[in-house]
């Protein structure tokens, strides 16, 4: 079995959403005839964590965490100090050192110590290809050092831009990451063997930014085995929406608390009938747009409780950001809602990501993002009874076992130095 070395920054226990297309890879490279030595971060106190993510690791997968730099400083020059005050005192420091390292991201202080651990992984059990995943895009750099110092091929995965869209609210470059970054992105694109990235859009766009016109195409997915126990919906004659996922500005439920808001409003009978349930965000918003009546906020919660929310739905939500990614965007939730079998109710452009893999598979119906005329209007239709839609087809090649047979084959193109067409 051929060896990988799996950069992944992002990784259990860390809870993010790009850590689940890291951990799908490195569980399922082994059956497709790679060892993932994984190489993440050491878990900073300041990042948001879930122990149960740690059950999901493949047995015998090989973990290595590395600090960032400024925190194996701040041990360095304040651990000598006692108790509480050598604690408080190491974070302070390695948040002031960290804030001084920002290019090409704030990950930046993890290169060098994670550049001496895959090193030394090379000398003691040697690999055969690197893998990196981004964001952050230290993880790129590091993938072209570590080649460079090896001379094994690499792969870059880009789940997000590197080049920021310009229109996302948290998208933000320091003066130093909008000098520096492009020509760093053009840099580890040029070098690397293959690029990936999670849509097409983006396998458009990301081509232009690092000067590239060969990327492949592996989306995100969804584990059958999650969906293997059935939960189904209460037949208590309620309408339950769910929504699993972040709440950012321009990303969130603003159009549906507003269409529940409006029917509120219009005083309509029908909403006896409506009960909302979300995870994954801070509580709050819906009590702010006073449709708390319909709607219980269970802030964040572990993967396993959001995919029951999932499993007892009548119908799932699926918004995508304003702007650029309004279009570019293919949540990694939209997989495991196809998976669920549950009709969803997808609040997306006419030509965006999204509504291309609805159209293809079904299992969905759409409404315009900002129309909460036309999504009220739907949704009285689900209250009443009056919509369906038939279930999803073909969704087999968006399980992830499937996506990381792909990334396989791309790994072994590298090795073995053949042309593999870009996968689409």
């Amino acid at each position: 079995m051929r060896r990988v070395l799996f950069i992944a920054y992002l990784f259990p226990p860390i809870a993010n959403s790009g850590t689940r297309r890291s951990l799908a890879f490195a569980n399922h490279l082994p059956d497709a005839g790679w060892q993932p030595l994984v190489l993440s971060c050491a878990p900073e106190p300041r990042a948001s964590l879930d122990a149960e993510l740690l059950a999901e690791v493949r047995p015998g997968t090989r973990v290595e965490r590395v600090p960032l730099q400024s925190r194996l400083h701040a041990r360095r020059w304040a651990g000598w100090l006692p108790g509480r005050l050598g604690a408080r005192a190491v974070e302070a420091l390695a948040w002031r050192l960290e804030a001084r390292a920002e290019v090409p991201d704030q990950a930046a202080g993890w290169l060098h110590p994670a550049l001496e651990r895959a090193l030394a992984l090379h000398d003691e059990v040697g690999f055969d290809a690197i893998y990196a995943s981004g964001w952050p895009w230290t993880g790129f750099l590091l993938a072209r050092e570590v080649s460079r110092r090896t001379g094994k091929p690499y792969v870059l995965d880009y789940r997000d831009q590197w080049t920021p869209s310009g229109d996302m609210a948290w998208e933000t470059a320091s003066a130093a990451q909008a000098r520096e970054n492009p020509a760093l992105e053009r840099l580890a694109a040029r070098d690397a063997a293959a690029v990936i990235t999670v849509t097409q859009a983006l396998v458009e766009s990301i081509g232009r930014d690092c000067g590239r016109g060969d990327l492949h195409l592996i989306t995100n997915g969804f584990e059958p085995k999650d969906f293997a126990a059935e939960a189904a919906p209460q037949n208590d004659g309620l309408l339950r929406i769910s929504y699993t996922g972040v709440w950012r500005p321009g990303y969130g439920l603003q159009d549906l608390y507003a269409a529940i808001a409006l029917l509120k409003a219009r005083g309509c009978a029908e909403l006896a009938r409506l009960r909302v349930q979300a995870a994954g965000f801070a509580t709050g918003p819906a009590a702010e747009a006073g449709v708390s009546d319909w709607v219980t906020e269970f802030g964040p919660v572990p993967h396993r409780q959001a995919l029951t929310l999932m499993k007892q739905a009548d119908l799932l939500y699926l918004p995508v950001p304003t702007g650029y990614y309004a279009t570019a965007s293919l949540p990694g939730k939209l997989f495991e809602y196809l998976a669920c079998g549950r009709p969803i109710l997808a609040v997306v452009p006419e030509r965006s990501e999204v509504a291309r893999v609805l159209d293809d598979v079904g299992g969905g119906v759409r409404s315009e993002p900002g129309d909460v005329e036309g999504l009220a209007i739907k949704l009285l239709g689900w209250l009443r009874g009056e919509a369906s839609v038939a279930p999803p087809r073909g969704i087999e090649r968006y399980s992830r076992a499937a996506t990381t047979r792909h990334l396989a084959q791309v790994l072994d193109a590298a090795v073995d130095g053949s042309v593999l067409e870009p996968l689409r």
